[in-house]
């Protein structure tokens, strides 16, 4: 589906507005308004504004998904791995498991790594939170590695990942 798009000023906006949310709820045009030659905001379809404001509730729950891997993962660093598995194996099958928990993409593994820096800003206070969240964080970013993606400072010298690779 193709959507329309068009851009008026705010002067334009205040003559036409019937027909420009018209346009918006029969025909999904988005309209740009602008005010001295920048755009200020937009007159949209109602399925479009909730799918853009959907995605936010998608990554807060991908964000509390891989802060409880995180914390898991965090318990097992402390009792140092399991029998069987280093921690550098442990932090590895739990950024597996969590990018299969968010279908194997990329996308959503660094929209929850954003969501979690964006919810741990009011917590400056708890360092175990902080632990937590980078840890979280660390385990979206590598999520994401796994699909192929390549990020900055991907296997950067003493990251976990890094270590991974040379086991």
């Amino acid at each position: 589906m193709k959507v329309a798009l068009a851009e008026m000023s705010v002067r334009e906006l205040r003559a036409d507005l019937a027909d420009v949310i018209n346009a918006a709820g029969t025909r999904d045009q988005v309209t740009f308004v602008t005010s001295r030659g920048r755009r200020v905001a937009a007159v949209v379809s109602v399925a479009a504004a909730e799918q853009a404001t959907s995605t936010d509730g998608q990554a807060d729950d991908d964000a509390g998904t891989a802060v409880m891997y995180a914390v898991n993962l965090a318990m097992l660093e402390d009792r140092g791995g399991t029998p069987s598995l280093t921690p550098a194996e442990c932090f590895e099958d739990y950024a597996n498991a969590l990018l299969r928990e968010l279908g194997g993409s990329a996308e959503r593994a660094l929209a929850a790594a954003r969501a979690v820096v964006a919810e741990s800003a009011g917590k400056v206070g708890y360092p175990m939170l902080w632990r937590q969240a980078a840890l979280a964080v660390e385990l979206c970013q590598r999520a994401a590695e796994i699909t192929g993606q390549v990020l900055p400072g991907s296997y950067r010298p003493g990251s976990r990942a890094g270590a991974v690779a040379r086991l």
